[in-house]
């Protein structure tokens, strides 16, 4: 009588002892990354085709292909990047990033022009039958995609931003460049003349770091710091402008080949972060399967108390 008296007693405080440290780990654990000090994302990649088109917002024709590049984008996943290049001049969204980059095509651009992986497709206005033959075009080019191991963390608003490449030739000249999209971009009615209100993959900032060599390219260079490029790794950091929705932008980092007098240069690599994407790494996430286990193995002791 008096073991089971004991027993009793003792799985009654076992029972409590184990409810109170659940509600103590549950109230205590940050439901969500975002909680911490520290936001991270990460992860691996490096194969997929990049996507650069030239538009803007004054370009009646680039309205009709502008209204569906979600959709194109959407259906494709990860095997497409698109960056939205805008004109420069008349346009609200335009920067000299547009004529950095894609003056290595042409001094004379025309709206809308596409190029995967650096070919351009046909004049015009294209058909999702024409870039979708333009993108297997281009992943049938790849040979021996780098693979690219790309980790993010934000802190306040410092975005720091570290690449790691494997399986690439690091005799030749390339160079790593990475690339911040902003998503849901609203112009105002004033400076809107083709009806397209909210434009997308609007690229806002370009960090370029040749391996070989010293040279550099930024914009807006104030906002950039490299902060290592040693061999394989490379990390730089971002100041975010106050106003911008962390939710709302990508990260792109590419890795191509430097030309010279022989060849052009080809995207060797290319992947991409959304941090509006449930991809952090979340603690949520080891913390939920652990709670079960607790859970589960206090079933017992209640069944054993109530006899």
């Amino acid at each position: 009588m008096k073991g089971s008296t004991l027993r009793f007693f003792v799985m009654a405080f076992a029972h409590r002892l184990m409810i109170f440290v659940i509600t103590f780990l549950f109230l205590s654990y940050p439901s969500n990354a975002q909680d911490d000090e520290n936001t991270y994302w990460s992860e691996k990649g490096g194969y997929s085709v990049v996507m650069e088109q030239y538009t803007a917002t004054w370009c009646e024709v680039c309205a009709s292909v502008d209204s569906w590049m979600p959709q194109y984008t959407e259906a494709n996943g990860n095997r497409v990047i698109r960056l939205a290049f805008h004109d420069s001049i008349d346009d609200p969204l335009g920067t000299e990033i547009t004529d950095y980059r894609l003056g290595k095509y042409s001094d004379q651009l025309v709206a809308p022009s596409f190029w995967f992986d650096g070919l351009i497709t046909s004049g015009g206005a294209p058909d999702t039958t024409t870039l979708h033959r333009s993108l297997l075009s281009a992943e049938n080019e790849r040979r021996g995609d780098t693979e690219i191991n790309l980790n993010l963390s934000l802190n306040s608003n410092e975005l720091i931003i570290n690449s790691k490449l494997s399986n690439w030739d690091n005799t030749t000249d390339s160079k790593v460049f990475f690339l911040i999209l902003e998503d849901n971009v609203l112009v105002s009615e004033n400076t809107n003349t083709n009806d397209i209100k909210i434009h997308h993959d609007v690229v806002i900032a370009y960090n370029e770091i040749h391996i070989n060599d010293s040279y550099e390219w930024s914009h807006p260079n104030e906002s950039w710091t490299t902060i290592s490029s040693q061999g394989s790794n490379f990390t730089s950091k971002f100041l975010l402008p106050e106003d911008i929705l962390v939710e709302n932008l990508e990260i792109v980092v590419i890795h191509e080949s430097v030309p010279n007098n022989n060849s052009d240069s080809k995207i060797l690599g290319a992947m991409s972060i959304h941090l509006g994407e449930d991809n952090t790494i979340n603690k949520t996430n080891l913390f939920i399967p652990f709670l079960l286990i607790i859970c589960i193995s206090v079933v017992p002791i209640l069944i054993q108390s109530r006899r």
